[in-house]
């Protein structure tokens, strides 16, 4: 005789039929379970026939130290491991007592194969103690659960007839639905660690860069956590990759300044691997802007070059065009390519009328201060002293119109600037007095606290120490021994604290 997958209605008749003749409430389970293909925990609440809502109030009425109970909960037990989340020990012993049986009763073979090692040890001896019921002749739909690949359905279940073929598609297709919609984030989850990521971006400009590394790790952790246990949407899938990629770009460019590359490019690698899920430009193109900056401070200036142009032709959103433009300009005046620094230059000025909103804001923006900031360190490389003047100018006076200027990006501009008044202290640009001003200029820096002595400041002023050291119309001069004294104790003293190798 055929059987149907069993409405509500055909449920509450075997419940019924078999109350009547007294039998207890793991009977009913056992024979809802043979011949619905329910799972033990489905299968026992609607033995007692209450809704999931009804079993959740049962639940809170106990009183238990878990939290609180709602039907979502209770629906989310009943899918794992296909979905949902898992019941812990507690919770399988708080549901045992409510639907009246053992805590054995309540896990079938996927969920023991699933659970962690300890939850099984623990369940053990009530597993040895229980004797499952006899399965009956009639089909066998495994609904739900894993099938084995390779071996078709109708050789997989018993069946009598065509109708019962197609009834066991559509189950299963029935149980991929309900996967497909589950999840374990949600609108909440996403806003908060998109909030997280960007305050994370932002706070880093103006806070010790440790402490503001290890938030980004915790936060990237969680990130990952999610992807890895859980289940979502495509689309959730996707933000959570985005936000991974942003948070693994954040970490690789914070080591790099911490004084790790190899770090940073591990890192920066799998924000690459991020971005693909991910299907963001903007997150590519800032991807390849710290993978730029990573082979900039590697000496690798071709690749940085190219790494810049790359995520340029993203035409991403918001100031990434403006970064990796001056990026571009920058690897480039270092190999004394002046006359493509200067075309980069270019492309960032009119990348700068058509800037939008950043997406993540804060490490990973490029206001006019740090525009300012790549362009005047261009034009000192490839010999406009002048021009570098200007820009530090500009760049100072940027600085001073923001709340929490980059303590990071004013130092870079500091330190340039200063080089540029050394440099142009025997032509006359600035005046006789180089030496002062160069000292005068770099105070703000050399006062800075020692968790704020990034590897990228730090490396920057042995290059003004070396320009003091090898000028023979400089060396001479108390004012640039005193100038070269204060830097070298900057250097030896003050690096940031370092991460674990």
């Amino acid at each position: 005789m055929s059987r149907t997958t069993g409405t509500k209605a055909e449920r509450d008749d075997v419940r019924l039929a078999l109350g009547g003749f007294g039998a207890s409430v793991g009977v009913v389970a056992a024979e809802l379970q043979r011949r619905f293909g329910l799972r033990p925990r489905e299968a026992f609440r609607q033995a007692h026939d209450w809704t999931q809502d009804q079993a959740a109030s049962k639940l809170n009425a106990l009183g238990t130290e878990l939290a609180a109970f709602t039907g979502a909960r209770i629906s989310d037990y009943e899918r794992w491991p296909f979905g949902g989340r898992r019941p812990s020990v507690a919770v399988l012993s708080t549901l045992a007592d409510v639907y009246e049986t053992s805590t054995s009763s309540l896990v079938d073979l996927d969920d023991l194969a699933n659970m962690p090692p300890g939850d099984r040890a623990v369940l053990g001896p009530s597993l040895k103690a229980h004797r499952p019921a006899a399965p009956g002749p009639a089909r066998e739909v495994d609904h739900g659960r894993e099938r084995p690949q390779g071996i078709p359905l109708s050789q997989r279940v018993r069946l009598e007839n065509e109708t019962d073929l197609v009834i066991a598609v559509t189950e299963r297709v029935q149980d991929f639905g309900s996967w497909s919609e589950s999840t374990n984030v949600g609108p909440t989850t996403l806003d908060d660690i998109a909030a997280s990521t960007r305050r994370i971006a932002r706070d880093y400009l103006s806070q010790p860069p440790l402490a503001v590394y290890g938030r980004a790790g915790a936060l990237a952790d969680r990130v990952f956590w999610l992807l890895q246990t859980g289940h979502q949407p495509l689309e959730q899938s996707r933000e959570l990759y985005r936000w991974a990629g942003y948070l693994c770009s954040l970490l690789a460019w914070m080591a790099g300044d911490l004084g790790h590359p190899a770090a940073a490019e591990s890192q920066i690698r799998i924000a690459w691997t991020c971005a693909e899920p991910a299907a963001d430009p903007t997150l590519r193109a800032w991807v390849q802007s710290t993978m730029s900056k990573i082979y900039l401070w590697d000496q690798r200036y071709e690749e940085a070059a190219s790494a810049a142009a790359r995520g340029f032709e993203y035409a991403p959103q918001g100031t990434a065009a403006i970064m990796l433009a001056c990026q571009e300009a920058d690897a480039w005046a270092e190999i004394g390519a002046g006359d493509l620094a200067e075309a980069a230059l270019r492309k960032a000025e009119e990348a700068r009328q058509h800037a939008s909103q950043d997406v993540v804001g804060g490490l990973f923006a490029c206001n006019p201060l740090r525009q300012h900031n790549y362009a005047g360190a261009v034009q000192l490389r490839i010999g406009n002293s002048a021009d570098a003047i200007d820009h530090a100018n500009a760049a100072l006076s940027a600085a001073d119109s923001e709340a929490a200027p980059a303590y990071g990006t004013v130092a870079q501009v500091r330190i340039w600037a200063a080089t540029a008044h050394l440099k142009s202290a025997s032509d006359q640009l600035i005046g006789p007095n180089g030496v002062e001003g160069a000292a005068e200029i770099l105070g703000p820096v050399l006062a800075l606290p020692p968790e704020q002595r990034l590897d990228t400041v730090v490396r920057r002023l042995r290059g003004v120490g070396r320009l003091l050291g090898s000028n023979p119309s400089l060396r001479g001069s108390l004012p640039a021994k005193s100038l070269h004294s204060e830097i070298s104790s900057f250097c030896l003293t003050g690096s940031t604290p370092q991460l674990p190798a």
